[in-house]
């Protein structure tokens, strides 16, 4: 029994238990050293029943930046166990652990594989995973962990991960973010008496109660403070942080050991992995026996099994390190790197390195090479570290800026970018290699992005790219299309034009893997220019790649091409889950959902909106997750949802002035108004149209935007704006690209025109239209003409109208809109209008569950789900035990049968 720590054995207790009975759950245990948290995880192993598999595994200092190297042993004695998983999932794990090619698939996939392998071995036996000193797990093991962990409700999987209080973090978000924490703090008084008296010789009192005093309740300080005791007991008293003193008091035990035993200690912590074998023959090399490990156990300061040797704690390892002189860490260093040359590609450089005393371009080179191959495997961790000590090493400044430029880059992708902009800054005056001063052009320009100055990095990749235009065409070319791109953002059109103008005039031979980036860049930037017309993006080619998808659904949303889009994203999603691309399906649900926007399919674009947030949120796309915050607030505020939508709303506003991008901020700003047209707040409504980002000239957004601005204007007695804005939408009739456009303007003609023609708009607004079915913004012309009939006294008309906006509203989920039909067919003395019904069974269900039910309904397995769901597939079974009460059934075969439309 663990002294003083009764609540959180209690708590480990549960989760134990929790896993044996089928639910799992993910703990991260934080806390300073010594704190008991190693000791925590030994209880949850002994607690562990003997049906319960475990697996369990070690941070090491020394393997903190090499990727999936965490993952890699925990997983290790399943290993063999990887090739039962779905062909994508098996791949990605391969490659993460170096059994494959290193085929830079999506990183979050190494997680989804990680949790399906885990929740298959749980089918038959429970799993618990314990992971100690989390500070030190490699970067790319933190995301799969803490992607399984934060999905292992319905599986009999438990996740548990002890972690220095200090810990590491990763951009800026702490390492293991969303998971659930329990922190350790020090024992109380009573439980340090006890653990205190428990040693022998026993301490006087008046020392036994500075040491009390100087442990604050540290059980590792209650232990070891007292061996560091003799005559003079000043350590007692230091004012040093409790680490200091228990490194101290460690640096102290050392000393007292003959030197071969020093030498063999200082050659176990240089190691770092605690492989015997090489810790062994690398002493051997220094001439040290292996006899001097005997000592070294005796001690109590490492602890040696089968095949591997570890310290009793991290800070010996600290003290042993630490306390040696220079040449001593050198001669271990190089004995090292003998020992794993030829073995180990990964960590021979790094002994290398450690034992070099000045340039030495070999070893630079070697490490160059190392962090290659990290950054194939997206350890961009390691590879910054590496780059970096390369450069240290460089004999030229040439080569050190080249790899102070490669540095930039992976410090970039992990998120690091104040060391990023740092490391730029080292390598400019370096290279006048145009190769590398375009690399560093780009890395500028993506921190100016981040920082939120979209349109300065617009320029700086501009510029870049026009030095390099004739001589590397497609690195120009590469450049530029994310310039555009940036310059969007920024809204800048002229700036965009300008990078689509110097990408048009690059030469890429014929098939180039660029083609389709560059031909889809120059269309979009085309489109929202009004240099083409929207027709033009449904003749030819289909498009094929995921990044051509992207870009022909924005364009075909932007213009208003509903059908078209939602066949193009539908493709995209589908192509993204079966490849297992969790960072590209964001995107592509996104696009899907504004589809169905247009389309007035207002509760199916709800459900795609919040996978898509959930996936964005997941992978970390904070531009994207923004983009859908506002989505989102939109349908909430058609369905008169005022919390979600206002909480959706005043996120992406945060996050769009943080970064000064106002676009992602555009549909929060107008679902607000919406919120306040809907509930007749009119002018509040006009003063957030006011305020809005009016969204790129010509797009049906802007359309659609303008007509509720202008309606707006009307009914809050400002007629002036309302012909302004009219006048704004008719000067450009001719390049507005939403082929349902003609219907909306007439509308707003109606509303803001003269009054003896707004019967002949409203009748134009309801005629034909040569393109998709847009219900909303027909139901929104049938209310306007239902009202204006009513105020014409011409209510037996007016009834007609306006029972056909509320059974429209009513379909699609707009309940507030719904209402305020409803409310005008009463004021035209029609009791008859019954509630909204309320949708069919499918809206019964959760969104999750809607998704998984209509993969069911497809003959899909619960495997097969849970591998396009990112989810384990024991969840998709909950998912699935859930809703077929809520549809009325009782087996799959019956989901056949349902309408699982929204």
């Amino acid at each position: 029994m663990l002294l003083g720590r009764g609540p959180e054995l209690e708590l480990i207790d549960q989760l134990v238990d929790g896993v044996t009975h089928g639910k799992g759950r993910a703990l991260v245990v934080t806390g300073e050293p010594g704190i008991g948290k190693t000791t925590l995880l030994q209880q949850a192993t002994e607690r562990a029943s003997r049906d319960l598999r475990l697996l369990q595994v070690t941070g090491v200092e020394n393997e903190a930046d090499l990727p999936y190297a965490t993952l890699h042993l925990l997983l290790s004695p399943v290993i063999d166990q990887i090739g039962l998983l779905p062909a994508p999932q098996a791949a990605a794990l391969h490659s993460a652990f170096g059994r494959g090619p290193a085929a830079g698939a999506d990183r979050f996939l190494v997680g989804l594989a990680t949790l399906t392998l885990l929740s298959e071995l749980a089918t038959e036996t429970p799993v618990l995973c314990l992971v100690d000193d989390g500070q030190w797990v490699d970067t790319a093991s933190v995301e799969a962990l803490r992607f399984v962990g934060r999905r292992l409700r319905h599986d009999p999987v438990g996740l548990v991960v002890a972690v220095r209080e200090e810990g590491r973090t990763s951009g800026g978000t702490p390492p293991y973010a969303d998971l659930p924490v329990l922190r350790l703090g020090g024992l109380q008084r009573d439980a340090a008496v006890a653990l205190l008296a428990g040693r022998s010789p026993a301490l006087p009192p008046w020392l036994q109660d500075r040491v009390l005093a100087a442990a604050d309740g540290n059980p590792l300080a209650l232990q070891e403070l007292p061996k560091s005791l003799g005559e003079d007991d000043s350590a007692a008293g230091d004012l040093l942080p409790i680490t200091d003193r228990l490194q101290r008091a460690f640096a102290g035990q050392i000393d007292r050991l003959d030197e071969a035993c020093r030498t063999l200690v200082l050659v176990i912590a240089a190691e770092g992995t605690g492989d015997l074998g090489t810790v062994l023959q690398a002493a051997d090399r220094l001439g040290v026996p292996a006899t001097a490990l005997a000592e070294a156990e005796r001690a109590g300061l490492v602890v040696v099994s089968a095949g591997s040797v570890r310290f009793r704690h991290p800070l010996v390892r600290t003290a042993a390190y630490q306390g040696a002189l220079f040449t001593q860490r050198q001669a271990v260093h190089q004995a090292l790197a003998e020992t794993l040359k030829g073995s180990d590609p990964h960590r021979w450089p790094w002994h290398l390195a450690a034992a070099a005393f000045g340039p030495d371009e070999k070893v630079a080179a070697a490490l160059e090479r190392a962090a290659d191959r990290a950054v194939e495997r997206d350890g961009q961790a390691a590879a910054v570290a590496a780059y970096e000590r390369a450069a240290r090493l460089s004999e030229d400044a040439t080569a050190r800026g080249r790899r102070l430029a490669a540095a930039a880059v992976a410090a970039v992708e992990l998120g690091r970018f104040q060391r990023a902009g740092e490391l730029c800054a080292a390598a400019e005056p370096l290279t006048d290699d145009p190769a590398i001063r375009s690399r560093l052009a780009v890395t500028r320009a993506r921190l100016e992005f981040e920082g939120g100055h979209p349109r300065a990095a617009a320029r700086t990749m501009i510029d870049s790219a026009a030095e390099i235009a004739t001589a590397m065409p497609a690195t120009a070319a590469e450049t530029l299309v994310l310039a555009a791109y940036y310059a969007g953002h920024g809204v800048d059109l002229p700036l965009a034009g300008e990078a689509v103008a110097l990408l048009e005039t690059l030469e890429l031979p014929p098939g180039h893997a660029l083609q389709p980036w560059v031909r889809s860049t120059v269309e979009y930037n085309r489109l929202i220019r009004g240099e083409v017309t929207s027709d033009a993006l449904l003749s030819g080619r289909s498009p094929d790649s995921v990044w051509e998808q992207s870009w022909s659904a924005r364009s075909l949303n932007v213009a208003g091409h509903a059908s078209a889009a939602l066949e193009t994203s539908e493709a995209m999603v589908a192509g993204s889950r079966e490849a297992g691309l969790m960072g590209h399906l964001a995107n592509a649900l996104f696009h899907r959902a504004c589809a169905q926007v247009l389309l007035g399919r207002h509760r199916a674009a709800s459900v795609s909106a919040e996978e898509a947030l959930a996936v964005a949120v997941d992978t970390r796309q904070g531009s994207v997750a923004t983009y859908l915050r506002g989505l989102l607030a939109w349908l909430a505020a058609l369905d008169g949802d005022d919390e979600r939508c206002r909480t959706f709303a005043d996120e992406a506003i945060q996050y769009a002035g943080d970064h000064r991008t106002p676009p992602s901020a555009a549909d929060a700003t107008w679902a607000l108004a919406l919120l306040d047209f809907g509930n007749g707040r009119y002018e509040a409504a006009l003063g957030r149209m006011e305020d809005r980002w009016r969204s790129w000239p010509h797009s049906s957004a802007w359309i659609r935007s303008t007509a509720d601005h202008i309606e707006v204007a009307v009914r809050a007695g400002e007629p002036g704006i309302a012909l302004r804005l009219l006048g704004e939408l008719e000067e450009h009739a001719e390049q507005l690209l939403d082929p349902y456009a003609p219907s909306i303007i007439a509308r707003c003609r109606a509303l803001a025109g003269e009054a003896d023609e707004a019967e002949e708009y409203f009748t134009a607004a309801l005629g034909p239209v040569p393109s998709d079915d847009r219900p909303f913004e027909r139901a929104r012309t049938l209310l306007a003409y239902g009202q204006w009939l009513r105020r014409e006294h011409r209510k037996a008309e007016a009834r007609v109208r306006l029972r056909a906006a509320l059974d429209i509203f009513s379909g699609s989920g707009a309940k507030l809109w719904a209402s305020r039909a409803q409310e005008e067919l009463r004021a035209t003395g029609d009791r008859s209008a019954a509630p909204d019904p309320g949708p069919g069974p499918a809206a019964r269900l959760t969104p999750q569950e809607l998704r998984v039910v209509r993969l069911a309904a497809t003959g899909a397995t619960n495997r097969d789900i849970a591998a396009q769901m990112f989810l384990s597939p024991r969840t998709v079974a909950q998912h699935l035990y859930r809703a077929f009460p809520k549809l009325g059934i009782a087996t799959r075969t019956e989901l056949a049968a349902l309408n699982l439309d929204l």
